[in-house]
């Protein structure tokens, strides 16, 4: 438990310090403590173990519940709390359609994981390079490919295998740490590597996201395996949709098999 891992946190409200003793009370010794003080540890707690699953949250009002959690402790010198206010910032990013908010959150989460990695030290962490290649290909998204400000001229490719392939080896439980080496690297036309890297993702978990099932297709088709593409596609749309991300890879995928001329039939699913 968290409060057994962390030397000390700090209070929002007034500045208050939790002593080097608070995360390290048993359950018994918290429910002798103030309320605030309960109510804000075991908080940053749940928002740990929340923020630290491999899967995306899909609800918003979770989600803004979790960063303003973890916002109280944005002073607090610690790795897994700087990674995970990075990682709260870029879904919250994800739900806005402020282009200001969304732009403002973007370049908090930078900082947050910034910080995650200078803090690293001896001992390396998953979740800070996994969020650090997130935060910042996805700040440079939203203003350069996304807006189409300027051409697509700046490879950052070699900097974000690294930090993806340092995640990977620190947590091998990650399938979406290996999608997005995956999707690196089909993005540099190295599909052989793309698409080892999709399978092993599937083998870590396997249906765990439509996006990666539709990216198998896509390795499959652009080195002329059409049949075997086509399967892939299918099972992508058929698959059931988690989140946003999920949805357009299924609209996507959708696309892909109308284009390929595939007969609606052969995908749909009858409603039963």
């Amino acid at each position: 438990m968290f409060r057994r891992a962390v030397c000390r946190v700090l209070a929002s409200a007034a500045g208050v310090q939790l002593c080097a003793t608070a995360v390290c009370l048993t359950d018994k010794e918290l429910a002798k403590k103030p309320d605030w003080y309960k109510k804000d540890v075991l908080e940053l707690e749940e928002s740990l173990k929340r923020l630290g699953r491999h899967g995306f949250i899909n609800s918003p009002s979770v989600l803004q519940k979790s960063y303003e959690a973890l916002k109280k402790f944005s002073d607090f010198s610690n790795v897994e709390v700087q990674w995970r206010l990075a990682r709260a910032c870029v879904e919250k990013a994800g739900f806005t359609k402020c282009h200001k908010e969304r732009a403002h959150l973007l370049h908090e989460a930078v900082d947050y994981a910034k910080k995650a990695l200078s803090l690293e030290g001896d001992n390396q962490n998953a979740g800070a390079h996994k969020w650090y290649h997130l935060d910042s290909s996805i700040l440079f998204n939203f203003f350069f490919f996304k807006l189409q400000d300027i051409e697509r001229k700046v490879d950052r490719s070699a900097d974000v295998i690294k930090h993806l392939e340092m995640a990977s080896k620190l947590d091998k439980n990650d399938a979406y740490t290996v999608h997005l080496l995956g999707v690196t690297h089909y993005n540099r036309n190295n599909y052989a590597e793309a698409l080892s890297l999709f399978q092993k993702a599937e083998q870590i978990k396997e249906k765990f996201s439509v996006k990666n099932l539709y990216y198998i297709g896509l390795v499959q088709q652009a080195t002329g395996k059409k049949e075997e593409a086509i399967k892939s596609y299918i099972a992508a749309y058929r698959s059931p949709a988690q989140n946003e991300c999920d949805l357009n890879a299924r609209f996507l995928a959708k696309a892909k098999l109308m284009k390929l001329k595939v007969k609606p039939e052969d995908y749909e699913v009858e409603e039963y």
